[in-house]
């Protein structure tokens, strides 16, 4: 179940008219409910590791960040 935090970074990484410091600051969220949910051995959130898998292919966003997110989507993706 999405949760309402998880839900407004959702829309801030994949807003179209969010800094470049928003989306980071929204990444950098996910990507510790991932690894919190990875810690207490909890299948990662569908919907955030989608949004962040989204984000890794669009062609607008910044090149660091479409790295981490790619990078967090390996990592985290369900085997």
């Amino acid at each position: 179940m999405i949760n309402a935090e998880e839900n407004e970074k959702i829309k801030q990484l994949l807003a179209t008219d969010a800094s470049v410091a928003q989306q980071k600051q929204a990444l950098s969220w996910l990507a510790d409910y991932c690894e919190e949910s990875y810690i207490l051995n909890l299948p990662p959130s569908t919907a955030a590791l989608a949004a962040v898998k989204k984000f890794s292919n669009k062609t607008k966003a910044d090149a660091l960040l479409k790295r981490r997110a790619a990078i967090i989507v390996k990592q985290y993706k369900l085997h």
